[in-house]
């Protein structure tokens, strides 16, 4: 029997580069995503093409982790339909931009509601089955913003900061119980959402910098880093999910936050 994961935020960027790195080894897949599987043009669609035509089993479900009962649903499916949960990568986040004194309260609730209590409830949901199970390895995805301060984004920051700090307490929890929880860090990772001429224009204009197009922002950001990388790669995430989640050597190691940020904090 093939083992089973979970993934939020699995339809594009970050969540389906670890869809596809889990289908690769013989996973069975569950994404949810609030992208609309039922439409051909969805980003969840396409990715949930993909993967079939590896010859892996997947579903994908729509699912809002601002909304418990989407959580619930999303976790009850793939217990239904794969029996038992092994891993889950809770990845769905966004990213807004602006100054301490330039945010809304919209701004501020949506990205903890999402980035925070969305990686909560996945976590609630996860330790039901886990916890019974007596096994099972959740990956929650903080960031470099949780453990340094950013420049901005000071909701962001608060949100990824949260992640850490539940991740560790989660783990001590449940870390005489046969599962681990682990937070993986990343710098900023290059994807459709980073490429985007609304996110180049606004780090440009929160950096107090100039730069119009993505290849011009890496390229600047660039040589401002020790290793002469701005923007690692999904795969470079997917990667370390793979090895927390599989091997032998990533047994004894829980409530960790894992930094993966080429020389970024330094």
């Amino acid at each position: 029997m093939n083992k089973t994961v979970v993934i939020t935020g699995g339809a594009s960027g970050q969540g389906r580069s670890h869809a596809l790195a889990f289908a690769n080894i013989g996973y069975d897949i569950v994404i949810g995503d609030i992208s609309d599987p039922n439409d051909i043009n969805s980003n969840i669609h396409k990715t949930l093409q993909e993967i079939k035509s590896t010859g892996t089993n997947v579903i994908g479900l729509y699912c809002d982790v601002r909304n418990p009962e989407d959580v619930e649903n999303l976790f009850a499916r793939a217990a239904e339909e794969y029996t038992t949960i092994d891993i889950v990568v809770a990845n769905a986040g966004i990213m807004l931009f602006g100054m301490c004194w330039e945010l809304s309260e919209e701004d501020v609730r949506k990205t903890i509601d999402i980035n925070l209590i969305g990686v909560w409830r996945t976590n609630k949901e996860a330790l039901k089955y886990m916890i019974r199970q007596k096994s099972g390895r959740i990956i929650n995805i903080s960031s470099t913003a949780g453990l340094k301060p950013p420049s901005s984004g000071v909701h962001y920051a608060m949100s990824k900061y949260g992640v850490i700090g539940l991740t560790k307490t989660a783990a001590r929890e449940v870390a005489g119980l046969g599962i681990t929880i682990n937070a993986i860090c990343p710098t900023m990772v290059r994807t459709p959402m980073t490429e985007r001429k609304e996110f180049v224009q606004d780090l440009a204009k929160d950096l107090g910098m100039s730069f119009i197009t993505f290849e011009e922002m890496n390229e600047i950001l660039s040589k401002r880093r020790p290793m002469g990388i701005a923007f690692i790669e999904p795969e470079d995430v997917s990667n370390m999910c793979i090895w927390l989640a599989t091997s032998k050597e990533a047994k004894l190691i829980t409530g960790a936050a894992l930094p993966i940020d080429a020389g970024s904090m330094l």
